[in-house]
């Protein structure tokens, strides 16, 4: 890791605004330092807003430079753009556009053409220099999405509908403890067909994708101004250790050291 400013002992990567919709998120805000190896359920897409370049590694190689780039669902990799004005934008792989992403881009870290959806992402650099809302950073983020997954192509093979159904179900009852049985009942499958068939059509396992949805809810909890303690039980943690070791994992820094940078 490099040399970031701490608070209370613990090293921050950046500050900035963090947003979450159905199928997605994004943060949005200035890096300070790079992050440790991690790998987590979404497709990536990250952008070098202020004109400069963001910097890739996975494990055993050196680093790469890109202007934008768009990383694999489940890629090990670390990060940093000291500097710049970054976002990142997340697309789960079971939503329309991120099924059309993971199609194209199914694996690894590629460069994307950011002339592609220059008109897209000058409208999001607007929408941050005007402290805009969620709601208006939100679509500027699905707007690049859009244009990357193109609106009108639909993924080859649309998520199977008891599937699709499966995740309604998850989400419906996050709070509260659900097993794979009693979703996989809910949809009419035996467990073990439910099993394979979840896997098959997400690219994850059952449980782990459940861990991912409470991960996505606690921070779009603490995005919303909840401390640690509350974002965590929000997602369904047991307590913030547990949130915080999930969040560490998965996004290469610790939650607390993302500082969530209100609205003017």
């Amino acid at each position: 890791m490099g040399n970031g400013r701490q608070a209370g002992g613990v090293k921050l990567f950046g500050a900035g605004r963090i947003v979450v919709w159905r199928g997605g998120s994004m943060w949005i805000g200035q890096p300070e330092d790079e992050t440790d190896f991690h790998a987590h359920h979404a497709i990536q897409i990250t952008l070098a807003l202020s004109g400069g370049t963001v910097r890739f590694r996975r494990p055993g190689q050196e680093w790469i430079s890109y202007k934008a780039a768009i990383t694999a669902a489940h890629q090990s990799h670390a990060f940093e753009a000291r500097g710049e004005l970054v976002a990142l934008i997340f697309a789960e792989p079971e939503s329309r556009e991120g099924r059309v992403l993971r199609e194209r881009y199914p694996e690894g870290i590629q460069s994307l053409v950011q002339e592609s959806f220059a008109p897209e992402a000058a409208a999001l650099i607007t929408a941050w220099q005007d402290s805009a809302s969620e709601e208006a950073l939100a679509a500027g983020a699905r707007a690049i999405t859009a244009s990357l997954s193109g609106s009108e192509a639909p993924p080859s093979t649309p998520l199977d509908k008891r599937i699709a159904r499966a995740i309604d179900v998850v989400r419906e009852r996050l709070g509260e403890t659900i097993t794979m049985a009693e979703v996989a009942e809910s949809v009419h499958l035996s467990a073990e067909r439910f099993r394979h068939l979840f896997l098959q059509e997400t690219g994850i396992r059952f449980r782990p994708y459940i861990l991912w949805l409470r991960l996505e809810t606690a921070i779009a909890a603490h995005a919303s101004g909840q401390n640690l303690t509350e974002a965590s039980h929000a997602g369904g943690f047991a307590d913030s250790a547990h949130f915080s070791r999930t969040f560490k994992r998965m996004f290469g820094v610790p939650a607390v050291g993302v500082q969530r940078q209100g609205v003017r």
